[in-house]
């Protein structure tokens, strides 16, 4: 557990069991509170808690190394008798020093100024990424205007997972930002000014992922409509050669028959036979491809 000399605030590391007895001891945090903060799979959410005076906001923040489908995980942050208290997990660890430097530079901030100011720069840290998903959206995209393979689609599939999972982190993150303003009057008009320019900041990023997934979304449609008419085309292709092949069959099958047809005896039969051959299939090959259009 890192804290500053005057116990303002706390980075409390949640793969430390001890670490995270002492913090309920010495900062009343019910298991409640912490069994949200620990928990990995936990929604971002505000709540307030009047019996114990607690504020807990779980936030959205990027993993160390973003998977493709979960690029995301939660970070709490608990507000309790004047302590700012923020609990990291194996996702989220990685934090650590970066929050600690905000905090150590904020000796004179309340705890919701610190909350703010922390989540200003966790919000920035989604720029980039998605920022990094343009432009491999675009050489994508180049590839595939080039040729149109197996390998480029997939990759283009795992950008848009990716999209559409941090669209909705940033999402879910606008709505927290909501949810605490709601409280705005338990705070003073400086934090509701710093907590209007998170929202800002949020609602920016929201924008950035989320014309990025419908840009994605857009392109795997279009190259899936590719894709479909392609098959389409093989498919009439083969109906198409299959019919034309069994032309001949049928042709030779007469003559195979001990059946009396023209010519059968002749020498010149076997052209015969090639030519009544040719001009069915001529003739078939011209209404099926008149079918086909």
């Amino acid at each position: 557990m890192v804290h500053d000399k005057r116990q303002f605030w706390a980075i409390i590391d949640g793969r430390d069991p001890l670490a995270v007895i002492n913090a309920q001891r010495t900062y009343g945090i019910s298991n409640e509170a912490m069994g949200y903060a620990l928990d990995a799979d936990e929604q971002p959410h505000v709540e307030y808690d009047n019996s114990t005076e607690t504020f807990l906001l779980i936030y959205n923040v990027l993993r160390s190394e973003p998977k493709d489908d979960q690029p995301d995980a939660p970070l709490t942050f608990l507000i309790k008798n004047g302590h700012l208290l923020v609990i990291t997990t194996k996702a989220t660890a990685h934090l650590t020093k970066r929050l600690r430097t905000i905090l150590t530079s904020l000796a004179d901030a309340t705890p919701f100024k610190a909350l703010f100011a922390c989540l200003v720069p966790l919000t920035d840290r989604f720029s980039p990424m998605l920022r990094q998903l343009d432009a491999d959206r675009r050489r994508i995209a180049a590839r595939l205007h080039e040729r149109t393979n197996k390998k480029a689609l997939l990759h283009l599939s795992d950008l848009t997972l990716r999209a559409n999972y941090l669209a909705r982190a940033a999402k879910q993150n606008t709505i927290v930002l909501q949810q605490a303003y709601a409280h705005r009057q338990e705070f003073s008009t400086s934090e509701q000014e710093q907590l209007a320019d998170v929202i800002i900041e949020a609602d920016q990023v929201l924008g950035m992922a989320q014309v990025s997934a419908e840009t994605l979304e857009h392109l795997t449609d279009t190259y899936n409509n590719i894709l479909n008419n392609n098959l389409n085309d093989t498919m009439k292709f083969m109906t198409v050669w299959s019919l034309l092949l069994t032309v001949p069959t049928i042709v030779t099958g007469f003559y195979g028959m001990n059946v009396a047809l023209p010519a059968q005896h002749s020498p010149m039969g076997w052209v015969i036979t090639l030519g009544i051959t040719g001009i069915l299939w001529l003739i078939m090959g011209i209404i099926l491809h008149q079918w086909i259009k």
